[in-house]
């Protein structure tokens, strides 16, 4: 067996047959680990290119736009990478409360030649609350549709709107501080996403 790479922080495992941990662990921690030197110093293929935090409580049962954040990035407008936007509450995972999300753009605009003001195409959004059974998962494709805090949408200049929407089954209690990280992933074996 293949001597393994701990991640102190979440207790994931990685070995060269797969990935094994905490039954909690993220996709992106999985690739993380992995990216980060399986086998002696790898480059990982995820660029941390933004990040900042918002104070947000919210009850109401209809989606409203909590911030359109203006990154300074406008790379993050491509179809040559994906865009991953992971939100969590710093205070962790705590029983009845939002946890995050992560959501996924794959942009065809770029690619195309089109230009429009902004885009939700693509979308993958998965949001997290705790429960008293533990972790809880609601999938959606768009943060208007959505429960929780989420990016919504991603604009040519660079800005991304975080939306937020309460439900008392779906996202729980909305009440922490969210720290929002905007990652660049290049694709998997560098093979182009629209062509």
């Amino acid at each position: 067996m293949a001597t393994p790479l701990t991640d102190s922080i979440n207790a994931l495992t990685a070995y060269a047959n797969g990935v094994t941990g905490a039954s909690d662990t993220t996709l992106s921690d999985a690739v993380h680990t992995l990216a980060s030197g399986y086998g002696g110093g790898g480059t990982s293929s995820w660029t941390k290119v933004a990040e900042t935090s918002y104070q947000i409580t919210y009850s109401a049962t209809g989606a409203s736009t909590h911030a359109t954040w203006a990154t300074g990035h406008s790379e993050i407008w491509t179809s040559e990478k994906i865009v991953y936007i992971r939100i969590r509450d710093t205070a962790g995972k705590r029983n009845g409360y939002f946890y995050g999300s992560d959501t996924f753009f794959m942009n065809m605009y770029p690619a195309n030649g089109t230009t429009p003001t902004n885009t939700s195409n693509g979308i993958i959004t998965n949001s997290w609350n705790v429960s008293s059974n533990g972790i809880y998962g609601q999938r959606y494709g768009y943060g208007a549709t959505g429960y929780g805090v989420a990016a919504g949408m991603v604009y040519p200049d660079g800005k991304i709107d975080i939306r937020k929407r309460y439900n008392s089954t779906y996202s729980l209690t909305i009440d922490g501080t969210y720290k929002v990280e905007v990652y660049l992933l290049d694709p998997a074996g560098d093979v182009p996403i629209f062509e």
